[in-house]
């Protein structure tokens, strides 16, 4: 591949965690905080994150220097287990950003996008939407983290699952 074309991340949260680029999976993000600290970007992607609030996020029972210590830490081992990382991870002084142009795919973002797309639809699209989505949900919202930051994403994509088990 050549070092000029863009990879493209495929990024599953729902269910069990997994990370692929092209056909490879990436394995080398495998610790809980690593995961969580990544999940938690792509999930805020729509805005810079203040360092002080994801360490304190990730690391509660941490004091603000060793939370911040510990984020320093996870960051320098995602820039080096994250294919191309300067292509998805906008790392500022004072902030941590999953780039709005990265080119991934993220199984809750077309979970939720079959859902709505559904909404709209007629009956024989909607009924084939509904199962594109009955297809993406592979269980709770990265079940491996149990950090409070997660609870209301997680409680949003529950109440996602119970309108598609509804329809």
């Amino acid at each position: 591949m050549s070092d000029r074309m863009p990879l493209t991340l495929q990024v599953k949260l729902l269910g069990e965690w997994s990370i692929t680029c092209g056909d490879r999976a990436i394995t080398s993000i495998n610790t809980a905080r690593s995961q969580a600290l990544l999940a938690y970007l792509i999930l805020h992607r729509h805005l810079p994150q203040p360092r002080q609030r994801l360490a304190s996020h990730l690391w509660v029972d941490s004091t603000d220097t060793q939370a911040r210590s510990n984020l320093r830490k996870e960051l320098t081992y995602l820039r080096r287990d994250l294919p191309k990382a300067e292509q998805f991870l906008l790392v500022e002084s004072k902030t941590l950003q999953w780039s709005p142009i990265a080119p991934f795919t993220l199984d809750v973002m077309e979970f939720e996008n079959a859902l709505k797309a559904a909404e709209m639809a007629d009956f024989p699209v909607k009924q084939a939407l509904l199962k594109q989505a009955i297809a993406l949900y592979k269980g709770d919202l990265l079940p491996s983290c149990e950090d409070e930051w997660i609870v209301p994403e997680r409680d949003r994509s529950s109440t996602s699952t119970l309108v598609l088990w509804r329809n």
